[in-house]
């Protein structure tokens, strides 16, 4: 499927490889983020819409 698109696509090949690149990165640092957030911080922000303070 990919083969045949970068094969049609004519000179966007570096436009298609840099919005990917942006995109995979940025959930990787999504990712990254969250598995290092302390679990504290997760509970209290899991609570804030609930809470009447």
């Amino acid at each position: 499927m990919f083969k045949q698109f970068l094969n049609e696509v004519n000179g966007g090949q570096g436009y298609l490889i840099t919005s990917m690149g942006i995109f995979m990165l940025f959930f990787i640092l999504v990712a990254v983020l969250l598995l290092t957030m302390k679990k504290d911080k997760i509970k209290y922000m899991s609570e804030l819409p609930l809470k009447e303070d």
